[in-house]
């Protein structure tokens, strides 16, 4: 892992003191060879650090014991401490995971797996990108680029060595969906979100934000209205009777928000009714300076496009409303929900940008003439900004947050007590 941060940091340097060179190839061949690279490489540092004790019984080994008392029939029971796993978090993903408890019991194989389905997001990103930008001549090269900024975001670094979370699958599994839609593959659309509402009970916040992508980002009211109610439906029976069942008890992760409220009603009342509530805390400068780590390895291109990235507004509420710095850090499994949304907002806003530059094109130059109040014209200088420098500085800014992912739960910490 501390080789792969040096090379990276190695390549911006030489980037910064001369362009780097790159050998003309198929976009296609590009990304392909981008998510071979991704895999055997992330593949060892994910693999590498399980050997080497780096792991951890949160969550690692929590889903190891899952996955294998799934594979036995004996239920989704952990030891962690000992409860029904659906208590906790209720991932029911995990049964298609189940032939590895099997096959391949242990570690290894869930985190390897893991860091494929994260990968496959960026043949999505691809895919997406290709068609979105079809007006864009040659549109196949940005959108291999894009697939490219997406495997160089130190995000999904982080979530990929975290351990394994099901929630992270959302990811990939959110853009598969939008590329799907405008491919107009409903079925897959659908597969795809029922896959992301599987990882977590808390992933219906994700699909709320897809719901707004589909009612903002492409005009489909009726059908995004659909999406978010049936989204929040499938939250509040998790959370009120699914999973108190497998408890004994009312669903515990709420206590992150107490401030807000003590239910889901109650908290959503309070963020449309007492605004006073949380905006002090949204408004400092720690979630400021998340927000940035987070756009500045898409080149901020996300801003460019407000109607997609408006979709990204319920997993960012997740993390801005809560006092856990764990949530606001850019590294962490809490951008899974995020991440996918403004990856597919950085695409828009790409596309956005290339239609500002073919303008300027058309117009003839860098000035346009606009109307004063004195009535005569003023020459308004027009913003110079190059699509290929916006990406460029995607990727350097992913160089330079790329660091190294230090997990809050230590070994030491979950190690058993003598009592225990």
């Amino acid at each position: 892992e501390d080789l792969l941060v040096v090379l990276a940091t190695v390549v911006a340097l030489r980037g910064l003191v001369a362009p780097i060179a790159l050998p003309r190839v198929r976009p296609a061949r590009a990304v392909a060879a981008g998510v071979a690279a991704y895999t055997l490489l992330m593949g060892f540092v994910v693999g590498s650090r399980h050997a080497a004790l780096q792991t951890h019984a949160l969550d690692l080994g929590y889903y190891v014991q899952v996955v294998w008392s799934i594979a036995h029939g004996h239920g989704a029971y952990v030891t962690l401490p000992a409860m029904h796993a659906w208590g906790d978090h209720f991932s029911p993903i995990l049964y298609l995971l189940a032939p590895l408890g099997r096959l391949a019991p242990g570690g290894s194989a869930l985190v390897l797996t893991q860091t494929v389905i994260l990968c496959s997001g960026a043949v999505a990103v691809f895919v997406y990108a290709a068609r979105r930008l079809h007006s864009v001549s040659d549109a196949a090269r940005p959108a291999a680029a894009l697939a490219l900024l997406y495997l160089a975001n130190p995000s999904l670094h982080g979530i990929n060595i975290r351990d394994i979370h099901p929630q992270a699958f959302a990811v990939a599994f959110l853009v598969w969906a939008a590329a799907a839609f405008d491919a107009q593959r409903y079925g897959w659309c659908v597969l795809a979100l029922v896959l992301t509402l599987g990882g977590r009970e808390d992933a219906a916040i994700a699909v709320v934000g897809f719901g707004l992508w589909l009612a903002l980002a492409r005009r489909r009211w009726a059908l995004g209205a659909a999406v978010v109610a049936a989204s929040v439906l499938v939250l509040l029976v998790d959370l009120t009777w699914v999973m108190p069942y497998f408890r004994g008890s009312p669903y515990p992760h709420l206590d992150r928000y107490r401030h807000l409220g003590a239910s889901v009603p109650e908290i959503l009342v309070t963020l449309v009714a007492r605004p006073w509530r949380w905006a002090p805390i949204v408004l400092t400068l720690p979630k400021l300076a998340y927000l940035a780590a987070m756009l500045a390895p898409l080149g901020f291109l996300p801003l460019l496009a407000p109607r997609a990235l408006a979709a990204a507004l319920p997993g960012l509420a997740m993390n801005l409303l809560s006092f856990d710095p764990v949530l606001f850090n850019y590294r962490s499994q809490y951008q899974s929900f995020v991440l996918p949304f403004f990856v597919l907002a950085s695409v828009d806003g790409y596309a956005r940008l290339r239609q500002w530059r073919a303008s300027e094109a058309r117009g003839g130059g860098g000035v346009r003439a606009s109307v004063v109040p004195s009535g005569g014209p003023r020459p308004v200088p027009r913003l110079r900004v190059s699509a290929t420098r916006v990406l460029a500085f995607g990727f350097l800014a992913s160089a330079v947050l790329t660091a190294r992912t230090v997990n809050d739960f230590m070994v030491t910490r979950w190690w058993p007590n003598d009592d225990r």
